[in-house]
């Protein structure tokens, strides 16, 4: 376990850049923008000496650190998607330096896990960070601190293995910022319902296509019970109606945010939620479209970041793989970080139960990926009981034990009375849109019940 010293390093560190970040958002544009470019600068010169990838990747560009200021001087980096992280993950780590003080591990809807470095300097900058976030959810809760908040997230998801890192770390979090529980989304409605009503929540934080399920089944139950005073999401997408019902029939406001494995910090929605903004004092952004162009004003793309603070794995010019609207003007709440308008493609689909409730995606992944030999899986739920499920594996990967792994896998976390045919193939084709979905359901017209 850290020291006291080490408690105390980062706690001061903390505290320090949280001094700032009430009143960031609100800087002209220009003075956000010279911060990101010393940071751009900084981090493109770390690269190209310290990191394999990189030292190639500027020398073949003919590209120059101290010429990088902007996403645009980055993009004439090589465009990096996540395969290749995915398979060479020690080519974005410094070769000299061991900086690592925590690895990420992300099973992802993309289907394919992956592990992700950070150093203990990029981890504390985005606790402070958050507070942006946090001040928005204050002007709902009326306090910052001291309130009483459930996650509603896979155990051994992202935002539990770093809050176990910064208690382990540092005086932030404590109890006395707020009371949390963790509740799998592989329990049923009934038993999360159940467990909320013991807590009784201030704020419910998870996956936005879980959460929604999960409110429309209780308005739909006319359960009754605790609401909480806010509601707020990452990971995916909640559909509009879901939102819609929460926010209106249910009388709760609920928040998004825009984070990854990749990125800690990307975009945050304010009290106008209208779009999320984006944190370009931390990362570098562009949206292109099909031909690789910025997308304009109100068009449609794929966003590309570049994560400026982490030097543990250095990623620049970056596809998360995300489809965004950009916004086509500024947020009225008077915030000078730009916006966009919403994230169209990480609305991943649930896994129906027969009872009419659902398990999110990444339950039923978790399982499955961890399994030794496998690159990449795709569940397809064909009918209420009837799964297919793809799976890419390594060469030497003994298959027969693998298909057995898989069965007993999916019926503990799905139940019994499953009908499975498990494929091994060489590839998992993207779907129309270019995107490879990692659980597909094709069960429609369900009641949530």
């Amino acid at each position: 376990m850290p020291g006291w010293g080490t408690r105390i390093r980062w706690s001061a560190f903390t505290a320090w850049h949280l001094r700032h970040e009430s009143s960031l958002p609100f800087w002209p544009l220009e003075r956000v923008l010279a911060v990101q470019a010393r940071r751009i600068r900084q981090i493109a010169a770390f690269a190209a000496r310290e990191v394999p990838f990189y030292r190639e990747a500027f020398r073949s560009a003919g590209l120059r650190p101290k010429e990088c200021r902007s996403a645009a001087d980055l993009a004439r980096l090589p465009l990096l998607r996540k395969e290749e992280v995915s398979r060479h993950p020690e080519r974005f780590r410094p070769e000299r330096l061991n900086r690592a003080s925590l690895r990420l591990h992300s099973s992802g809807t993309s289907g394919k896990a992956r592990t992700i470095d950070y150093d203990d300097r990029a981890l504390f900058l985005a606790l402070a960070h958050g507070y942006r976030q946090r001040l928005v959810l204050a002007r709902v809760l009326g306090r910052t601190t001291g309130y009483r908040e459930a996650v509603i997230a896979r155990p051994e998801g992202l935002p539990v293995q770093i809050r176990r890192f910064y208690e382990t770390h540092s005086w932030f979090p404590s109890r006395v910022e707020l009371e949390r529980i963790i509740i799998s989304p592989a329990e049923s409605y009934t038993q999360i319902f159940r467990r909320l009503e013991e807590f009784q929540p201030d704020a419910v934080f998870g996956y936005g296509s879980h959460l929604g399920a999960f409110y429309r089944w209780m308005a739909g139950n006319n359960t009754g019970g605790h609401l909480p005073r806010v509601i707020f999401y990452g990971a995916d997408r909640m559909p509009d109606a879901d939102r819609t019902l929460i926010e209106e029939k249910l009388g709760i406001p609920v928040f998004s945010f825009y984070q990854s494995a990749e990125s800690l910090r990307i975009a945050f929605q304010c009290e106008r939620r209208q779009g999320l903004h984006l944190s370009l004092d931390q990362i570098a952004v562009r949206v292109i479209d099909s031909s690789g162009h910025d997308a304009p004003p109100g068009g449609r793309g794929e966003i590309v970041i570049s994560n400026l603070t982490n030097r543990a794995t250095v990623l620049l010019n970056y596809s998360l793989g995300d489809i965004v609207t950009v916004a086509s003007g500024p947020c009225p709440c008077g915030r000078s970080l730009p916006i966009i308008d919403r994230i169209e493609g990480r609305a991943d689909d649930l896994v129906r139960l027969p009872d009419g409730s659902s398990i999110h995606a990444l339950s039923a992944l978790e399982g499955v990926q961890a399994v030794p030999g496998v690159i990449q899986v795709q569940i397809v739920q064909e009918e209420l009981r009837r799964f297919l499920l793809r799976a890419v594996c390594s060469p030497e990967a003994d298959w027969p034990v693998i298909e057995k792994r898989f069965a007993s896998v999916l019926s503990s976390t799905l139940g019994d009375g499953l009908t499975l045919q498990i494929e091994r193939v060489p590839e998992i084709a993207p779907d129309s849109s270019g995107k490879v979905r990692a659980v597909v359901s094709r069960i429609t017209g369900l009641s949530s019940r």
